[in-house]
């Protein structure tokens, strides 16, 4: 098997609030598959760019549209290729059916993601205006906002249409993962829900990349319907606890997100919940204390991914004591706590031992923060004291 093989272009097509087609959700997006504002689903899946890629990974070559994963690797870390072929190994035998100039004859689908919208409540740091309406209104109504509008995508009729190409591969698809903008405030998601729920169809995997902010739904209630599945996993987006992860992420109420996971956890026992958590400079050097917090609320596990774009915001624009500081921290946790998160903390101790301090990134970072700091009315200073100087 080549070296760079990735399952994902053989039963998966991400499709972005915008339409654009990438082989998955941390794909570059500046070099789009194709589009479905324009194309249908089936097109694209053997457009010129499609098979090209799948040559490329089946040749032991490294796309540049793959990037994220070849990163995280360089550092010594598990990538979404890696899991993604692990996870769905048995679907490795589509890639025998590959035909010579890389195109497939089925559409064998079997891992769903498409962001219907960017509707969203959050505005996260380490987000853009792309996947969170909120963040896109704020950029157009400020004195700061750019030349051109950012989109707000709701939907419409469009997204109608893109529903009933994919709608035929639901009864083949094996896990729906759901994220966003928000998924719990996304029409179609429920959509979906219902559809699977009317066909019987409800021994799929649903994973979710939530906020939790939100239960309840245009009188629909997450809870029922969750309850109606057999294998539900909810991960939470939660950077760190407190005024600092209401910072990180703006819009969050950190104690209605434990409330919220607490009556999950009570009213919907079989769905199981974890962290997902974006290792970014904002949060390394608090990041043990941020798992210490997270026991109170019973996560069965946690994800940490280390951001790598924007670089800003990743370690290395982290001045060198700063990653020392974090380091001596996350060793200290690792032996107080022998076993506990051990990958996901060799993996941040890998990521900040392969970086390399940008003094550029660093400018950035600060101008940056400065910037939206006067726009939300936030205090980066207060809120992050231990990282006063870096500003």
């Amino acid at each position: 098997m080549s070296k760079t093989l990735c399952i994902l272009p053989w039963i998966h097509m991400y499709v972005n609030a915008d339409g654009s087609v990438l082989p998955c959700c941390i794909g570059d997006y500046k070099q789009p598959l194709g589009n479905t504002h324009n194309r249908s689903i089936e097109d694209i899946w053997n457009s010129h760019e499609y098979k090209t890629l799948r040559k490329q990974l089946l040749n032991g070559e490294k796309p540049s549209i793959c990037n994220q994963c070849w990163k995280h690797e360089e550092a010594g870390n598990t990538s979404s290729r890696m899991s993604n072929n692990k996870r769905f190994k048995e679907e490795l035998k589509f890639i025998e059916t590959t035909n010579e100039d890389g195109s497939l004859d089925e559409m064998n689908l079997r891992y769903f993601d498409v962001r219907w919208s960017n509707i969203c409540n959050f505005k996260c740091r380490t987000c853009s205006s792309t996947y969170s309406s909120s963040w896109a209104q704020e950029d157009n109504s400020t004195k700061f906002a750019p030349e051109k509008p950012v989109y707000i995508f709701a939907g419409g009729n469009n997204n109608d249409n893109l529903y009933q190409q994919f709608k035929p591969h639901f009864k083949n698809i094996k896990v729906f993962y759901f994220a966003g903008g928000e998924p719990l405030l996304t029409d179609k998601h429920y959509d979906i829900l219902e559809h699977l729920i009317e066909t019987g169809n409800t021994k799929v995997r649903l994973e979710y990349n939530s906020n939790v902010s939100k239960l309840k739904y245009k009188k629909k209630s997450i809870i029922d319907l969750w309850n109606q599945f057999e294998d539900v996993q909810v991960s939470a987006s939660l950077d760190s606890y407190g005024p600092r992860a209401e910072y990180i992420r703006a819009g969050t109420d950190w104690d209605l997100i434990t409330t919220n996971l607490k009556v999950i956890r009570e009213q919907a026992p079989h769905v199981k919940i974890s962290f997902n958590t974006v290792v970014s400079i904002f949060n390394l050097c608090t990041l043990t204390d941020f798992l210490n917090e997270i026991q109170n609320v019973d996560p069965n596990s946690a994800s940490m991914y280390n951001i790598v774009d924007p670089h800003y915001y990743s370690v290395n624009a982290l001045p060198e004591e700063y990653k020392t500081i974090a380091l001596e921290k996350i060793q200290k946790y690792m032996n107080s706590n022998p076993g506990k998160y051990k990958w996901q903390l060799e993996g941040v101790v890998r990521y900040i031992e392969n970086s390399k301090f940008d003094e550029s990134a660093l400018k950035q970072f600060r101008a940056k923060t400065q910037h939206y700091d006067f726009i939300r009315n936030q205090k980066f200073i207060e809120t992050f004291p231990e990282l006063k100087s870096v500003l």
